[in-house]
């Protein structure tokens, strides 16, 4: 389960906004839309996304995704 929804908006951003920050701190592009499927589990991040979301949200990859035991 990806935990990115509950973690941007304790930061108090909106998927554009983190589009962007994530596109200023290190010059890769997504879109609302990407964030919107990385959330609801549609689609899978890079390793290289995951990363700069992680830049951005101040957290680790762990902190992303909880997995079922």
């Amino acid at each position: 389960m990806c935990l990115l929804r509950p973690i941007r908006l304790s930061k108090g951003l909106t998927q554009d906004q983190l589009c962007i920050l994530v596109f200023e701190k290190t010059g890769i592009s997504m879109s609302r839309v990407m964030i919107s499927q990385f959330e609801n589990t549609k689609r899978p991040m890079s390793p290289e996304q995951m990363r700069a979301i992680c830049l951005v949200m101040g957290c680790t990859e762990a902190d992303l995704y909880e997995w079922p035991l």
